[in-house]
């Protein structure tokens, strides 16, 4: 007998057949006699949902009512599943945050977790039950709900895990595990069997939407083992492990991302820092930053975004800005491709790269500390990212 944390994300309980499915993944894991503790996502599209209709209302909604509004997602789901599980004879109990003492801080939309009392919970699996838990959701001490974030449930999971000490922890969600790029775009990419904290930390933070990154890196403090599989398949999956091989010079992966411009402006004072925090008090990531002081004394920054995040805030950044700038302009359409890894300067392929890239293409490159990255415009994108995989590959 062992005792298994199980998280199925959004896509995995989209729909009645899929929590069906589910539940019967469960069942086979409980009739072999094993403590099940579950934690489901709200069902895919609905967190998306309720804050749309939130914003028809404001167009800033009170953080802390969104969070009351976004908890509603998971708390349909672990009914749903402990209906289906009931319905298969298999006796199962729903929990969400407060009734298991999941306590936060008061941080609302981005909360970190600062206790799991557990009430009641020992008890539970003693009796038989399948224990199914809210994610992405807590508790502050004012009695508040909380979220954890996008991706939250990934978080729950893992501090469920640690706390109750589990034998295993199985992330479930709808491709078959960690890949060198994303299967939906390249076709040859390959299936990473074993990976450690710190590499998929670093995928991760280059867009790798597979798991949440403060999750990875809760495990990774906390030596966390945990597997992420498929929900749908039999697939083995990949292990995440505190350490792997380690290799003077490693490509890890390759991730891409869409739909940025480069913002470019030309300023009477060094205002960089001002744009940097601008952005970052809007929670907008922004890359490619260029910082140079001109022949004239005046100032010219380049940085890198999302291109709907700049125009949801492109009114603002004129008016907040509008005393320094000289010029101000966006080149939009704009793709990111990011290798990521280890001292990948040292890469045997790593120049040939720019071989393939045509030169126009590119507007900036650079190396960074776990990567190499490539800001391009070009039509032919997708066909890039799957040559540049294949020749590391």
């Amino acid at each position: 007998m062992a005792r298994i944390v199980q998280k199925y994300g959004g896509t995995s309980v989209k729909d009645i057949d899929c929590i069906r499915s589910v539940a019967n993944r469960i069942k086979e894991s409980y009739v072999e006699g094993n403590e099940m503790v579950v934690v489901v996502s709200a069902r895919a599209g609905i967190t998306d949902r309720l804050i749309s209709d939130a914003k028809k209302l404001s167009v800033a909604p009170n953080d802390r009512e969104l969070d009351v509004l976004l908890c509603v997602g998971e708390q349909e789901t672990v009914a749903l599943l402990s209906i289906a599980l009931e319905s298969m004879g298999v006796r199962a109990i729903s929990r969400l945050a407060f009734q298991i003492g999941l306590q936060t801080c008061q941080s609302h939309g981005n909360a970190r977790i600062e206790n799991i009392q557990g009430t009641n919970i020992e008890q539970l699996l003693a009796e038989k039950n399948v224990v199914i838990v809210a994610g992405f959701q807590g508790i502050s001490g004012n009695g508040d709900l909380t979220t954890l974030g996008r991706g939250g449930s990934d978080l729950t999971a893992l501090a469920l895990a640690h706390r109750f000490q589990a034998d295993r922890c199985e992330i479930y969600t709808d491709v078959n595990g960690v890949y060198t790029g994303d299967p939906k775009m390249i076709q040859n990419a390959k299936l990473i069997e074993e990976i450690d904290f710190e590499s998929l930390l670093r995928l991760s933070f280059f867009d790798n939407k597979i798991m949440q990154d403060r999750s990875i890196a809760f495990a990774q403090k906390n030596n966390i083992p945990f597997t992420i599989s498929n929900t749908f398949e039999n697939s083995p999956g990949t292990s995440v492990v505190e350490q792997t091989i380690s290799y003077e010079s490693c490509v890890i992966g390759i991730t891409s991302k869409t739909n940025l411009c480069l913002v470019s402006c030309k300023s009477r004072e060094d205002i960089v820092s001002k744009v940097l925090m601008f952005f970052e008090s809007h929670g907008v990531a922004v890359s490619f930053i260029k910082h140079r002081c001109l022949d004239d004394h005046t100032f010219f920054d380049e940085i890198s975004l999302d291109m709907l995040d700049f125009s949801n805030l492109q009114d603002e950044f004129g008016e907040v800005f509008q005393p320094y700038l000289l010029s101000l302009r966006r080149e939009e359409n704009l793709s990111r491709i990011d290798m990521v890894g280890t001292n990948i300067q040292n890469h045997p392929k790593a120049s040939k790269i720019f071989d393939i890239v045509p030169q126009p293409d590119i507007l900036r490159s650079e190396y960074g500390k776990h990567g190499l990255s490539f800001l391009i415009r070009s039509d032919s994108y997708k066909g890039l990212l799957n040559d540049i995989h294949d020749l590391i590959f």
